[in-house]
């Protein structure tokens, strides 16, 4: 469990993340994208598949960064395959039903998902004075328990979920990231935050 000293601090470190990620993708969509994290959780990996059912009962569309160093784990940002589109659809301004969006979609989604991910987790490696390695990120679509069915629970007992809100052009998308630290990583990064609240 965290603390709630300790939840505001992550809440703090990852909205910074976040502001970075929203400059970059405003950059790159040449219109303002709005990107904010009204809620952030601590959860056990087997309530994770129970937490995404609330964000989609179809199939959705992930992206997954692998991280390295004195922290490792995954990060992933999760949205459903509708939104996954209208996304997409929004950073070129191709109709979401068009051909050439469908060939683009998984390239772009990736380019999102490290655009964000990278920001979020360079954000944490800046504030606990870590910083990270990061492998090619990985696409996946389908449904969300065979997508994430066979981690290692043991592993990855312990995840950050933090809901996301995209605003883009006027249009509201939802999604979730999931931040997935190796069991004795999570317990050295509760050490750090504990001396980050005490200042």
């Amino acid at each position: 469990m965290l603390t709630p000293q300790q939840k505001d601090t992550i809440t703090e470190i990852i909205n910074i993340g976040v502001g970075k990620g929203s400059a970059s993708l405003s950059q790159m969509v040449g219109a303002e994208v709005l990107l904010n994290v009204p809620y952030v959780n601590l959860i056990s990996f087997d309530n994770v598949f129970e937490e995404l059912q609330k964000l989609a009962d179809e199939d959705v569309h992930a992206v997954e960064l692998k991280f390295s160093g004195e922290y490792e784990g995954l990060a992933n940002i999760i949205l459903p395959e509708e939104s996954a589109g209208l996304l997409a659809s929004l950073l070129i301004h191709e109709d979401p039903d068009s051909e050439a969006l469908k060939e683009m979609k998984d390239g772009l989604m990736v380019e999102v998902g490290n655009i964000i991910l990278n920001a979020i987790m360079g954000s944490f490696g800046n504030m606990l004075d870590a910083p990270l390695d990061y492998h090619m990120p990985k696409s996946y679509q389908g449904d969300i328990t065979e997508i994430y069915g066979e981690l290692d629970k043991e592993r990855f007992n312990q995840v950050l979920i933090c809901r996301t809100n995209f605003s883009i052009k006027g249009k509201n998308i939802s999604g979730e990231i999931l931040i997935m630290y190796e069991m004795s990583s999570f317990s050295k990064l509760k050490d750090v935050l504990d001396k980050l609240v005490a200042g």
